[in-house]
């Protein structure tokens, strides 16, 4: 009896010390680029905002307010020009990416300026997609504190140049509970990027992010014609 004891507070105690090693190494890609305030970020071109829940299919919850907000006060002060936000359409009657651009558009963002997709299920199919589908290589993340460590180690696991905005604004309801889920996210993350090298569910054609330039540069050729 006493050497099964022994065999299973040995392997808790192995069990414990992945869980912890795992969460300090994710958390170690969390240095660089990371703003607390959008005056200290260079003018950018494509930011990303986060999903997140929202209330009866209409309204963003706090934290993707949060967001939204904070994203928004970059887009007005022209650090950022074009805008993805993400998340889930699986449902009929839940479309957080149509809630977060009406929200966005509420603020008087640009229509244009907004690129949706509907196929994003996790953090790493997110910022997967954004590289293979949207041909992004430079992007701005907004997000709350707890969850922007793990992304800033999938992005940094995907080799592509980011930044990234933290978007607390208060204390909201179950941050004690977000805090402990993110423990056993990074290890999700972890299992995905550096043993199963998985791949989002979906991909599929190229989305392309349309300049600015280019699209005076084809009214200008419009008008000629005519």
């Amino acid at each position: 009896m006493k050497k099964y004891f022994i065999s299973f507070f040995v392997l808790i105690f192995l069990l414990l010390s992945f869980v912890t090693g795992v969460n300090y190494y994710v958390l170690s890609f969390s240095n660089d680029n990371y703003f607390y305030d959008v005056d200290w970020l260079d003018n950018k071109y494509i930011w990303l905002v986060f999903w997140a829940s929202v209330i009866n299919n209409k309204y963003p919850s706090d934290i993707l307010k949060d967001r939204l907000k904070v994203a928004f006060e970059a887009y007005n002060n022209w650090k950022i020009k074009k805008i993805i936000v993400s998340w889930d359409n699986s449902k009929i009657d839940y479309n957080e990416p149509e809630v977060m651009k009406n929200y966005l558009i509420g603020l008087w963002v640009k229509t244009e300026d907004i690129y949706l997709d509907y196929a994003w299920f996790d953090t790493y199919d997110s910022l997967y997609r954004a590289r293979e589908i949207f041909d992004v290589t430079e992007i701005v993340l907004f997000t709350q504190d707890f969850h922007l460590k793990r992304a800033m180690y999938i992005w940094n696991k995907l080799w592509l140049k980011v930044y990234w905005v933290e978007t607390n604004l208060q204390k909201y309801v179950k941050e004690n509970y977000n805090n402990r889920r993110e423990v056993f996210a990074r290890i999700k993350a972890f299992f995905e990027i550096e043993i199963f090298k998985n791949k989002p569910r979906y991909l599929w054609d190229k989305v392309y992010i349309i300049d600015d330039d280019k699209v005076e540069n084809v009214k200008k050729e419009l008008l000629e014609l005519n």
